[in-house]
């Protein structure tokens, strides 16, 4: 496989510009299942669709790029597959979603000072506090569309932690546990607990793919890699990969 780690998008697009038998792909740190180790990308994410290109006969070209900069991306057809994205209806606007590669428990909890858990103990708790929240991420509705909450936006986890240490917020909303931990631990700020309420969910896991390259040039190919992902997935591929990697596998982490 080829590895391209530039975070200029021109050099990118010059780099892959005309290559039909490669797979443009953004990825980000979202351990454990992708991250970013000493620059090369890494994870179960990573090799399963490294392992589903091969068997079609294209290679791929990483990115490590910001996630709200891969779903523009996506729209404007510059990429073709970023991991990960959860399916939304306004997202299904411009992203062709590739077929789930398993289900997983991914409840969205709630960090708050220590002593104030009990503050937060139901959804209607949260109209009265100020919530950090991930621009562009989506977590659950009526959470996302809810006009009567106070949300406060940054750009991702690190900013997100200064402004609750900061007392700019109540509150974080947390989809990812482990990347938001890791940045606490990383800034050094452990006066933090988890609220009483959790929003419990289970939600597939996609690959997101560019609809405009999908309604253009690579319906063919997106197809074969959809085809060659729910093979992976009914014969257990997926999940030997994941066990392979230290990682629950979808479909058994619920």
């Amino acid at each position: 496989m080829k590895y391209l780690f530039s975070l200029l998008p021109l050099l990118f697009a010059l780099t892959c510009a005309g290559a039909e038998d490669a797979l443009r792909v953004d990825f980000r740190e979202r351990p454990p299942e992708m991250r970013a180790v000493d620059g090369m990308p890494s994870g179960p994410l990573i090799s399963v669709l490294e392992t589903a290109a091969g068997r079609i006969g294209v290679d791929v070209h990483w990115r490590l790029a910001p996630f709200l900069r891969s779903l523009d991306d996506l729209r404007s057809g510059r990429i073709d597959l970023v991991p990960r994205v959860l399916m939304t209806e306004p997202r299904s606007e411009y992203i062709h979603f590739l077929p789930s590669i398993g289900s997983q428990q991914l409840n969205v909890r709630f960090i708050v000072r220590p002593g104030r858990e009990g503050e937060l103990n139901r959804y209607e708790d949260l109209h009265r506090l100020s919530v950090g929240v991930k621009r562009g991420t989506a977590y659950f509705e009526p959470f996302d569309s809810d006009g009567q909450l106070d949300r406060v936006y940054a750009s991702d986890d690190a900013q997100l932690v200064a402004m609750f240490r900061a007392d700019r917020l109540d509150a974080i909303a947390v989809l990812d546990a482990i990347p938001m931990e890791t940045q606490l631990q990383a800034m050094n700020f452990r006066d933090y607990s988890y609220a009483h309420y959790a929003h419990q969910q289970t939600l597939d896991n996609h690959f997101g793919a560019s609809l405009a390259r999908y309604q253009g040039d690579r319906h063919a190919l997106y197809d074969r890699l959809a085809a060659e992902l729910e093979r992976m997935r009914a014969d257990g591929e997926i999940a030997l990969i994941y066990r392979r990697h230290g990682v629950a596998p979808p479909d058994e982490a619920n």
